[in-house]
């Protein structure tokens, strides 16, 4: 996606049609809309024209009269918004549909240097730059005096998601976008704003921002001491690969972490999967651990075959050797996955609930804004694999992550699973 490129003579040019507006009297909505801002509304109405046109059922959630009121009045505000303003609107009108895979993601191009993750004690500052280091670990509470639960309900509405899972995958990634703060009306500079944490310890620390650009943010020194990877949890050392397994041979078991549903060229899924079956061939394994708590979908298929023949492994699939992790990321066809692994086999799961639904529209195509050429993402099929309609495909066993887990770098999920009770037997080598 594009990011958000800000024009000033634009925006001087609306102000100078502002000021001109109220010295004639003229209420902001009579204003004329600049050429820009022209185009807007052309994009707009191919949106309203394209995306129930082409999306599988735009109206599963809301009526077509919502959608064009909702299109309406967008339409009728142009005048008075900036580009930010008016992206993030569009945002919320495509958000409205309901449909998790049917987006408008606006990418920030300044940011605050924060680094955020929702915890099991909420949503914490887990790095920052040694300027703002007061903040390390600390639980945000409010953005420029707004308590941190009405930043939470502003970012959602612009976040197409199922569940409350999505949104605490989603909110930290954004949250330190300026330009999002900004056009929520969350902060009043895209420049500066203050945030305020609780410490650890129980007391209050307060920091007064500058936002960066996104390139400057990837080059700052962070205040967090750096971690050999090696000391790591191995659902963080191995979250930037596909697919990698390890062999843990304290406790007899084999860790295989899925996290993304695609095959890689140079390393094929298949030739993964006969070295994951070589390894269980020639060790002792008690447990066999596939973690999706990292995978955010893909192509669903990938996986079938291991599945498959997981699911004929009779000394393997039985209760108390078979673990499926799930979490907050786990989406799309990662759920598939996950949902044909509870039906084929005797898995146990663990973790937090999954950021998509079950039963959810899918298969995703993307339209292009002719304008602002941006891409908005839409559903062509409804894929319904259970009974019900879900919000999150729940874990038998619920773990959640503390900021203390993370910071000792401790792995709850795998530590509560390594804790059942031993299996019936070992597996001596499979034939």
């Amino acid at each position: 996606m594009r990011g958000i490129p800000v024009f000033p003579a634009i925006f001087l040019a609306v102000l100078a049609s502002v000021a001109a507006a109220a010295s004639c009297g003229a209420p902001r909505s009579a204003l004329e809309p600049t050429p820009e801002q022209a185009q807007w509304a052309e994009d707009l109405d191919f949106l309203a024209k394209e995306l129930p046109a082409k999306h599988k059922d735009l109206f599963f959630k809301i009526t077509p009269g919502e959608f064009r009121a909702g299109v309406s009045a967008l339409k009728a505000r142009i005048p008075e918004l900036d580009r930010t303003r008016f992206l993030l609107d569009l945002s919320r009108l495509v958000a409205s549909v309901g449909d998790s895979h049917t987006s408008l993601t606006i990418m920030p191009q300044k940011a605050f240097p924060l680094k955020l993750h929702w915890f099991k004690e909420g949503l914490c500052v887990v790095d920052t730059t040694p300027e703002y280091a007061q903040l390390l670990n600390g639980r945000l509470e409010s953005v420029d005096g707004h308590p941190v639960e009405e930043v939470v309900r502003a970012f959602a509405g612009i976040i197409p998601h199922d569940n409350e899972a999505q949104v605490k995958d989603f909110v930290p990634r954004f949250l330190a976008s300026s330009e999002h703060l900004l056009g929520l009306g969350l902060v009043a500079d895209a420049g500066e704003a203050t945030f305020t944490v609780r410490t650890p310890e129980g007391g209050t620390a307060t920091a007064k921002m500058r936002s960066l650009a996104v390139g400057d943010i990837r080059a700052v020194s962070w205040a967090a001491p750096q971690i050999e990877p090696s000391r790591l949890p191995l659902y963080r050392r191995t979250a930037g690969s596909a697919y990698e397994s390890a062999y843990l041979p304290e406790s007899r078991t084999l860790y295989f972490a899925y996290n993304s549903c695609r095959d890689l060229p140079d390393r094929p899924f298949r030739a993964f999967a006969a070295g994951l079956w070589d390894t269980l061939r020639k060790n002792p394994v008690e447990r066999l651990v596939i973690d999706l708590r990292n995978n955010a979908g893909g192509d669903s298929s990938i996986l079938d075959p291991f599945i498959g023949e997981l699911a004929a492994a009779e000394d393997l699939n039985r209760k108390g050797r078979l673990f499926v992790i799930l979490g907050r990321r786990t989406f799309s066809s990662a759920i598939l996955n996950a949902l044909d692994l509870g039906k084929k086999t005797e898995a146990v799961f663990y973790g937090e609930p999954t950021g998509g639904k079950p039963n959810h529209y899918g298969e995703i195509e993307t339209l292009t804004l002719p304008n602002l050429g941006l891409k908005v993402s839409y559903s062509t099929k409804y894929i319904q694999f259970v009974d019900g309609d879900e919000p999150s495909l729940i874990p038998d066993v619920l773990v959640e992550l503390s900021l203390d887990d993370y910071l000792a770098l401790r792995d709850p999920v795998l530590e509560a699973i390594l804790a059942t009770a031993e299996p019936l037997r070992t597996i001596p080598g499979m034939s």
